[in-house]
């Protein structure tokens, strides 16, 4: 045996430097019976729970997906983002394109789209007799003029604009 430690290769270090006998060497390591984050993290992802009393028991993770994937097509920013980020962490090779989702109108005849439009445009304002009154009292109170709208319109622009 004492050819093997005398000869070239990987030797065990000096005596001073190993660790004593029944001890560990990483005296401040994890403790026994603690969990690590990874298998904490899968449990509560996958412990079931039940929508309404007749709904069928899902796990978390899936109805926090449906729950994004909801937000993602209702338009909200941050689900559409998280969305984009979870996606590119499942499928790491396929390219990400800076896509949306295009929603189509249903198709109409003429009379039907003119009628929608009639419809859509009852309560428009004409533009040539639209008066911006906040505006106005902006402007007046800007230029010296009290008014008691202006002056608060005025009083808000400097404290927040």
């Amino acid at each position: 045996m004492a050819d093997k430690l005398d000869g070239p290769g990987r030797k065990p270090p000096p005596v001073e430097h190993q660790f004593l006998k029944g001890q560990s060497g990483n005296k401040r390591g994890r403790p026994k019976g603690s969990v690590s984050l990874k298998k904490l993290t899968r449990k509560v992802a996958l412990r079931k729970h039940r929508v309404g009393p007749e709904g069928p028991a899902k796990p978390l993770l899936q109805l926090v997906i449906e729950a994004m994937i909801r937000g993602a097509a209702s338009g909200a920013p941050s689900m559409v983002a998280l969305n984009s980020v979870i996606y590119a962490k499942i499928n790491p090779h396929q390219e990400s394109s800076q896509g949306g989702l295009l929603v189509v109108e249903p198709v109409l005849t003429e009379a039907e789209f003119l009628e929608a439009e009639e419809k859509r445009n009852a309560d428009a304002r004409d533009p040539s007799t639209y008066v911006n009154h906040k505006a106005q009292e902006f402007c007046k109170a800007a230029a010296g003029v009290p008014t008691p709208l202006g002056e608060a319109i005025l009083a808000s622009h400097r404290r927040w604009g």
